[in-house]
């Protein structure tokens, strides 16, 4: 089955195990030895609702990408060498509608534009627990630890341990 998914993207040198939904896969990179793990959704939207975009999505090196994870961009996407998460984690570069538009708020929320932040990147040896958000425009250093069930909506430094709803460093791990 793998080699039928290499033909799909852009750069694929790992393994996706029965994924739930890929999308946009000539815009995705999965680095070597890297495992996407079953009921996984990879989305990179090049058009949604008439919008054009130009989405990047790389997943690095030696990476344990868990069960039920949505990973979805219409920007940038970045994923360091040797990150693990947990399951059931959201990363997305993007939101329907901006917030601040108040006549996008008018609209059915499927109907609404996309609308990102800026892009994601998460550094090398990073853990992120299960159930964890990371929204647009976040950064998260290397060797971080971000908590189960946390909601990243800022910049987390290196080394450190974050969680909570937002996340907020709880200690230096380094």
């Amino acid at each position: 089955m793998n080699v039928f998914y290499r033909s799909l993207f852009r750069d694929m040198q790992g393994v996706i195990d029965s994924p739930r939904q890929l999308r946009g896969c000539q815009y995705i990179e999965i680095g070597r030895h890297t495992n996407v793990c079953k009921g996984v959704i990879l989305t990179a939207w090049d058009v949604y609702e008439g919008q054009k975009f130009s989405p990047y999505v790389k997943i690095g090196a030696n990476c344990n990408i868990g069960e039920n994870c949505h990973i979805t961009a219409c920007d940038r996407i970045e994923i360091g060498d040797n990150v693990l998460t947990g399951r059931y984690v959201y990363i997305s570069d993007n939101s329907h509608g901006n917030p601040s538009n108040e006549e996008e708020l008018k609209q059915n929320p499927i109907k609404r534009p996309l609308y990102s932040k800026g892009p994601v990147v998460i550094g090398n040896n990073v853990w992120i627990g299960e159930r964890v958000c990371v929204l647009a425009g976040v950064k998260i250093g290397d060797g971080t630890i971000i908590a189960a069930n946390a909601v990243v909506t800022h910049d987390i430094p290196a080394g450190v341990l974050a969680g909570g709803v937002p996340a907020k460093i709880i200690k230096r791990i380094r």
